[in-house]
């Protein structure tokens, strides 16, 4: 007898570990669907380009700085977005240039690395494998308004296709930066 309810014992375990291992792949791989997402989409901007020609940014490389203002930036076809949220905190459309076209305008674009420096001195570093890979916005408007520093302007980086993504899946969120005020290609 006791045989017997030992070894009815043991199946009745064996159907609760896999009862229970059922109930973790369920709920992983509905969190797993729970984070698909829709990509922003980015159309061109019908935003009249701006016509301040303040310095507000430095491109350089080995052989020149040149110092932009929003009318050099904007000079280029303005693109925005559909409402998005910043991880950081601003909420709406935000407007730009393609970085690849704003860095072929400015024979940058076959530099390997580039490294971007905020205000407060943030840096971050962008190789031309990941340029490739992923389309950046250079942003220069927010909700069709020059980009204020509360909503961390003048300048910032994005790439609308990873917006929606939470920050601890979207590695090329590393790669945003806002406040930017120089751009090195090494």
């Amino acid at each position: 007898m006791i045989n017997v309810l030992a070894g009815a014992l043991r199946i009745s375990r064996r159907h609760a570990d896999l009862a229970a291992f059922r109930g973790w792949l369920c709920f992983v791989v509905g969190c797993l669907f729970s984070f698909q997402t829709q990509a922003v989409s980015v159309h061109a901007s019908d935003i009249t380009p701006s016509i301040d020609t303040t310095p507000i940014l430095t491109v350089s490389d080995s052989d020149r700085v040149v110092s932009l203002s929003m009318s050099d930036i904007e000079s280029l076809d303005l693109f925005e977005t559909d409402d998005m949220t910043h991880f950081d905190g601003p909420k709406g459309k935000f407007a730009g240039v393609w970085l690849n076209d704003f860095l072929k305008k400015y024979q940058l674009d076959d530099a390997l690395r580039l490294r971007l420096v905020a205000l407060d001195g943030y840096e971050v570093f962008l190789p031309k494998e990941g340029r490739e890979r992923k389309q950046y916005l250079l942003v220069t408007r927010l909700n069709g308004l020059p980009v204020s520093a509360s909503d961390l302007g003048p300048l910032m980086l994005i790439i609308p296709s990873d917006s929606d993504l939470p920050s601890h899946l979207a590695e090329s969120k590393t790669f945003w930066i806002w406040a930017i005020n120089d751009i090195v290609a090494q």
